[in-house]
């Protein structure tokens, strides 16, 4: 069974991080990237794993593809992440299995969602109403068996049950959620999510994604205190905590 520093670990690379074992000393890193108007939930990141591997990385900022500003770090231990590796990466390919989900609570799914998941809301004209509709999405990958795995895990932790999409171009698989299964997983995943990322599970929201991005680019200082707060559970856990 993991420990709740090593299902951290493991969540923050289910998504947008990523586990490198150097092929000629079996060396392992984690390594994550992102988008810099979502610095504060990298530099959250890059404490955690600072603290959990013993390490001093850092932040780099730099411009992706000359234009885009970007953030990312690197740690590595390789007694500490090896078995994390051969757990996620079956024959060197991030894989979701059972054994992955087992130990994984909320707060790793909000690691994911906030990673890979997405808040449609649609605005549907009446003849003397505008309906507003909002469906949750998350891609997950290629094949099936992994997507229903993911589905279910899922469904164990919030009770939302969810509907499998195949995209016809790219061939990935995508869960969603829609109407009240859709609010019951983004309740669940509310409490964890950081301020920069708010739009993700802003159920009042009416705007559209683009408009949203731009107005979630205030300082953090700008930003109400309440409704974009930064998740309790996450620096501080407890195993008697019933959040987790």
């Amino acid at each position: 069974m993991l420990d709740l520093d090593e299902q951290l670990l493991l969540g923050f690379a289910l998504g947008d991080g990523c586990l490198h074992q150097e092929p000629k000393w079996g060396s392992v890193s984690l390594r994550i990237g992102r988008a810099a108007r979502y610095e504060d939930y990298a530099k959250w990141q890059l404490l955690e794993v600072n603290r959990i591997l013993g390490t001093k990385a850092n932040l780099r900022h730099f411009l992706a593809k000359g234009k885009y500003p970007f953030v990312e770090f690197a740690a590595g231990s390789k007694r500490k992440l090896t078995p994390l590796y051969e757990l996620l990466y079956l024959k060197g390919v991030k894989t979701f299995t059972e054994n992955v989900l087992r130990d994984l609570s909320l707060r790793e799914l909000a690691l994911l969602w906030m990673d890979d998941g997405s808040l449609e809301v649609r605005k549907r004209q009446r003849p003397r109403s505008i309906k507003i509709e909002r469906s949750a999405w998350l891609a997950i990958c290629e094949d099936e068996t992994q997507t229903d795995l993911v589905g279910e895990w899922i469904c164990s932790l919030t009770t939302a049950n969810y509907t499998k999409i195949k995209h016809t171009k790219s061939g990935k698989y995508y869960l969603r959620w829609h109407s009240a299964q859709c609010r019951a997983l983004i309740t669940a995943v509310e409490p964890y999510c950081f301020p920069s990322l708010r739009y993700k599970v802003d159920l009042n929201r009416t705007c559209s994604v683009k408009d949203w991005l731009s107005e979630s680019r205030l300082s953090l200082g700008e930003v109400d205190n309440k409704t974009a707060r930064a998740p309790r559970t996450l620096t501080d856990i407890s195993e008697g905590d019933d959040m987790i």
